[in-house]
């Protein structure tokens, strides 16, 4: 983008200068502390990544170590480094979100057109100055102008980094078991669909076995259960 002219501009924001920041919380366990750690140094450094803050805890209980590390990754190598840091350990839990600043970008980039053609205007009005008030307040405007482009450009080059490169907030817990894993909303009404069916399956085998192994006394239950129902309930005879 290089000019401000284009912030209403629906068919300027598009998929290829839509500004996008990407943030990913994953908590991995692991049996294998020194190993995942080095695992994921690795990895970091094969994408160009690089380590923002860490902080290590010990549990002086067990001695297990708890890492907490923030890195930021180059967008184009976000969702791989994702995906090979899942298999450093167990992963617990993981969220993503994805912020679209395309709106604050653009603006911040119009007011720094603007700022800029202002600045420009003041120069060439400094330059032609003839008296020393009109040149004290040109150059008050200046300064003001000047602290309002520093501050904006500083507000882009922010966002530029944050969009240039993605931020994983990781956390690495030793443990000497897995945590299992809760399953989803989906999961667990599929298990028990299937489990509700695999129980109706048994009790109806159950019955039929049930039926087969007892069928003489359900024979001689229903023989009898007739003889006694005709016993009271005789038929009279019809009257002539």
């Amino acid at each position: 983008l290089t000019s401000g002219n284009v912030e209403n501009d629906p068919a300027a924001r598009t998929a290829d200068n839509a500004k996008i920041i990407y943030t990913t919380y994953l908590s991995i366990e692991t049996k294998d502390y020194d190993w995942a750690y080095q695992q994921l140094n690795d990895t970091l450094s094969s994408v160009d990544g690089y380590l923002e803050s860490s902080s290590e805890y010990t549990d002086s209980t067990d001695s297990t170590r708890t890492l907490s590390l923030t890195l930021r990754v180059p967008e184009s190598s976000y969702d791989a480094f994702v995906d090979a840091a899942e298999q450093a350990g167990s992963v617990t839990s993981k969220s993503e979100s994805a912020e679209d600043v395309t709106t604050q970008y653009m603006d911040i980039e119009a007011r720094l057109d603007s700022l800029t053609a202002q600045r420009t205007r003041l120069q060439e009005l400094q330059a032609s100055a003839d008296n020393l008030t009109d040149l004290l307040q040109i150059e008050s405007s200046l300064s003001d102008v000047q602290y309002q482009l520093e501050s904006y450009q500083s507000q882009l080059d922010w966002y530029s980094r944050q969009v240039e490169c993605c931020t994983v907030y990781l956390s690495l817990e030793e443990v000497q078991t897995y945590t299992p894993v809760e399953e989803g909303f989906g999961s667990r009404i599929q298990n028990a669909l299937r489990e509700g069916w695999s129980g109706f399956v048994e009790t109806v085998q159950s019955a039929a076995v049930f039926l087969v192994g007892h069928w003489p006394f359900l024979v001689v239950g229903a023989v009898c259960g007739v003889i006694f129902y005709k016993a009271r309930h005789p038929k009279h005879k019809k009257q002539k």
